[in-house]
């Protein structure tokens, strides 16, 4: 039992190893080995070793275009850099009112894009499923890539989603029941399909080019339909022991609050999300009832421009919104201490109105020794973002695996 252990400890080192050798290529190149050694924090010899096997896969190449003919002999060679056409994968974001789907290298470049406007949640899972395989396959064809060169696929989904077993245990789009959606759409594809939490999904697209890109500590914080939080920590993405974890949005912040989606009360989804401040809203001006989220979307941006027009009871509303998410996201920041708080998702559109209340309820309700040493950065993101963080998740499990390109991939997550 012991042996096993330290082979299995000693793999795992090694998937470790592999990963930040070649995360920093990926984000450094050109770079030398002694700088993957700084940047990964690795010995020589297990730079060297990764480096030989990475070479061997055609995964990474050094780049001699710079360095001179002459070399005196046993004088370091080029500089590394990634092979993007080492690998493909497919990323895909439902929304509750559309699909994106972006194909990727392996540097995660997107190589082509499809968003298809559809109505998710009305179609169930097995006609959600028939939906993404005609789009992955339209978007394979935009981007010139063979389905036979697919690595992987993943796909971003809101809900409770279980990224180990690949079942959705709760979504908007797919319904109150476990369903193995991961596995029906490798069944329909013949390629290796991850889920995960869209929220996750934006953590990694901003760790691979966002905001989070120089920091190992990070909350992001999605305001949508829903409330969803991704949290990266020490280096890499926090999905909690039943992978179903840092659910901000159904945390309770007042038990006779409003009922949340999930069924419960006082969820600060109830308060601060887009359907909240609709919700809110509709008291007070007259709007239509909403039937899907590109109505609501709608909705939500003539609301918005009623408040910038001065609209003193719908300031007050997206003042409320943005105090307990502030109140939320103060707590995150007491127990957790991150580098940065990201705020994301297309609710952003509405940053200059919530803004301010959010920063003010964080400075208000931080420990005063966090008290501003967390930057806090507002922005709206689109699904094509969610849909590169879904590639995202999947190069993050082939950047831990050995690799052949005539070989099927299994993604380690």
């Amino acid at each position: 039992m012991m042996a096993m252990q330290q082979t299995g400890d000693t793999e795992l080192i090694r998937a470790i190893n592999r990963f930040h050798v070649l995360d920093a290529v990926r984000r450094f190149e050109p770079i030398s080995r002694a700088e993957i050694g700084e940047r990964a924090r690795l010995s020589r010899t297990t730079v060297s070793a990764v480096i030989a096997a990475l070479l061997d896969e055609g995964v990474i190449y050094y780049d001699d275009s710079d360095t001179p003919t002459a070399l005196a002999r046993g004088r370091p060679r080029g500089r590394l850099r990634m092979n993007p056409n080492a690998a493909y994968v497919v990323g895909v974001k439902l929304s509750m009112h559309q699909i994106g789907i972006s194909v990727t290298n392996l540097r995660a470049d997107p190589l082509a894009s499809l968003v298809l406007p559809v109505r998710t949640w009305r179609l169930g899972a097995e006609v959600a499923a028939a939906i993404i395989e005609d789009g992955i396959r339209a978007a394979l064809v935009k981007a010139q890539v063979d389905l036979g060169s697919i690595a992987g696929i993943g796909v971003g989904i809101p809900g409770f989603i279980d990224a180990v077993t690949g079942i959705s245990h709760w979504s908007p789009i797919l319904g109150a029941q476990p369903v193995p959606f991961a596995e029906m759409l490798s069944q329909r594809l013949g390629v290796p399909t991850v889920i995960e939490n869209d929220a996750n999904l934006v953590t990694l697209a901003e760790r691979w080019f966002g905001y989070g890109q120089d920091v190992d500590n990070f909350i992001v914080v999605t305001v949508e339909a829903g409330i969803g939080m991704g949290l990266f920590m020490n280096g890499d993405l926090y999905r909690g022991h039943h992978g179903m974890g840092t659910e901000l949005g159904h945390v309770k912040i007042d038990r006779g609050g409003p009922q949340c989606r999930c069924g419960q009360f006082g969820c600060i989804e109830a308060f601060a999300s887009d359907s909240a401040i609709l919700r809110e809203a509709m008291k007070l001006v007259d709007i239509a009832p909403v039937e899907d989220d590109a109505e609501a979307e709608l909705a939500m941006r003539r609301i918005t421009e009623l408040a910038r027009r001065g609209d003193a009871g719908l300031l007050k509303v997206f003042k409320t919104a943005g105090e307990i998410l502030g109140i939320g996201i103060a707590n995150l920041v007491n127990v957790l201490d991150p580098a940065k708080v990201i705020i994301a998702g297309s609710g952003m559109r509405a940053a200059d109105l919530l803004g301010p209340s959010i920063t003010a309820a964080i400075n208000a309700n931080c420990l005063a020794v966090l008290n501003g040493r967390c930057e806090v950065f507002l922005h709206n993101t689109g699904d094509e973002v969610g849909a590169r963080g879904a590639a995202s998740l999947v190069l993050q499990g082939l950047y831990r695996v050995p690799w052949q390109r005539s070989a099927r991939l299994a993604v380690a997550l």
